[in-house]
């Protein structure tokens, strides 16, 4: 007898006996396998894969056309939510987090205009920065000045995005134009730009620099186009050569003084090499060639010419409209080596008296000794202690007082320094002759408080034998106020001219 392969009911063969029992046992068999079996339902199959109550309930968590995957939560530097929200805690990126050559794709920000360099500006910014703008006093009303000494460094390496601190290809401004424009308009210091050696195609210019210090540049084998220094206290220019041929190769106007040493302008032009109108300079060391005037000094300027050079020039010197040149060893050559429209040239002094010996002329030089203390809204003589040089025994620091041995023509230049003036306060410097004339005088009102203001006079007076000449000070602060001891800023000098 034979049986069927899933169920094992049994299959009689041909010689088999029927056994009752054996067909009620297959009965037995099929009605148990049909218990355990599901109705097919028309139009529905299942697959041939096990399927359980479990998975069931699996799939019926599931949102139709959702994954229902749940991301496990994390803590830490880290914090991740089952909601997809993630934090990064405060002061867990530093610097050696990031990636050196990782980039800032701008156009993630904003409109994708921000590059990396723009991003590198906000470095060294600090907390509460619109507090510290607001702090600023406006620039509209109020100049800004400096606080201490100043350097900056032009190289034709720099770039004028750096911060010019730095004598280096990237501390270092390329040109110096942009190295002035990063000096406030008061300056009470000393602001230097010191210039590498190359060539600069500028004309470089300076303009309304004010206040107690003067500004420097300071270069050695500098080229640049020109120069020009306007309406400037002090401006001191070292070891730089204009090469222009379209205008003046150096000038100076309306300002106070300007040393102009170690430079040259020795391109052929039909314009001054070195010109100077309204202010006082040294020039020293300098050479100018080929320009139709060498060194042209106007406007009531007083000129020192030191060991210049130069050749080729239509005029050497020339003094016109009451500016006075005095020069001392070589000067610039020319067809004309000299030339004058009222105005002066001198090796010191005038020759009517039949000789040019300078020990044998009027002349003397002092200055303070000591800080002066001066009482708020009183006249005020200044103490000129310590001389430079009296040639003829004429002037009495113990009395800060000129006497004239003889009459003439003479050049007077007094200027001293008042110490922290109040804003907006009158400070006056005047010449008094014999006590009770006034000759001459100035006067200044400081913008801003602190710092120090300059007083300076220069005049020509005909003063008479036995006269005597003293300085004066009177100022309107609120409280009294110092007068500084400087030999280049507080000074008292008389010479006879004529």
């Amino acid at each position: 007898m034979q049986t069927t392969g899933n169920l094992g009911l049994k299959k009689p063969e041909g010689t088999d006996i029927v056994d009752i029992a054996d067909l009620n046992g297959n009965m037995d068999i099929l009605d148990n396998a049909v218990t355990s079996k599901v109705d097919k339902v028309t139009g529905k199959q299942l697959s041939t894969n096990d399927y359980t109550a479990a998975e069931k309930t699996k799939l019926a968590g599931i949102a139709a056309g959702a994954n229902n995957y749940v991301h496990p939560n994390h803590t830490g530097d880290v914090t991740s939510n089952g909601d997809g929200v993630t934090a990064i805690a405060a002061g867990v990126i530093v610097n050696a987090d990031v990636n050196s050559a990782a980039g800032i794709d701008a156009s993630k920000i904003g409109t994708g205009v921000v590059s990396n360099a723009e991003f590198g500006y906000l470095d060294g910014v600090t907390s509460g920065i619109q507090g510290q703008l607001n702090g600023k006093a406006p620039l509209v009303t109020t100049p800004q000045q400096t606080t201490a000494d100043i350097t900056f460094y032009v190289r034709t390496d720099g770039n004028d995005t750096n911060n010019g601190s730095a004598n280096t290809a990237a501390g270092a401004f390329k040109t110096i134009n942009r190295a002035i424009g990063m000096i406030p308009q008061v300056v009470n210091h000393t602001a230097s730009i010191n210039v590498a050696s190359g060539t600069y195609a500028e004309d470089v210019r300076i303009s309304g620099k004010v206040g107690g210090g003067h500004v420097q540049f300071m270069g050695t084998s500098v080229t640049i186009r020109s120069f020009v220094a306007e309406r400037c206290n002090r401006i001191v220019i070292d070891g730089f050569s204009a090469n222009t041929t379209t205008s003046m190769g150096f000038n100076a106007y309306d300002g106070g003084n300007i040393d102009i040493k170690n430079c040259s302008c020795e391109t052929t032009a039909n314009y001054p090499g070195i010109n100077i109108a309204g202010q006082n300079a040294d020039i020293r060391n300098s050479s100018v060639s080929g320009r139709n005037f060498g060194i042209i000094v106007g406007s009531a300027s007083i000129v020192t010419s030191l060991d210049n050079t130069g050749q080729a020039n239509g005029v050497g010197l020339y003094a016109s409209h009451g500016g006075s040149i005095y020069k001392y060893g070589s000067q610039p050559s020319g067809i004309t080596s000299e030339g004058s429209l009222n105005g002066i040239i001198t090796s010191g002094v005038l020759n009517p008296w039949g000789d040019n010996t300078f020990s044998k002329r009027s002349a003397f030089s002092a200055i303070p000794s000591t800080n002066q203390v001066v009482p708020k809204a009183i006249l005020t003589k200044i103490n000129f202690q310590t001389e430079y040089y009296d040639n003829l025994g004429e002037y009495n620091p113990s009395t800060s007082m000129f006497t004239a041995a003889k009459s003439g023509l003479y050049l007077i230049e007094c200027s001293i320094v008042v110490s922290s003036p109040e804003a907006l306060t009158s400070h006056y410097l005047q010449i008094y002759r014999n006590g009770t004339n006034r000759e001459i005088g100035t006067y200044g009102i400081p913008v801003n408080s602190g710092g120090d203001i300059q007083l300076s006079l220069t005049a020509m007076l005909l003063i008479n034998a036995g006269d005597k000449l003293e300085a004066y000070v009177q100022h309107h602060n609120s409280i009294d106020k110092s007068i500084t001891t400087d030999s280049i800023y507080s000074r008292f000098k008389v010479s006879q001219i004529a």
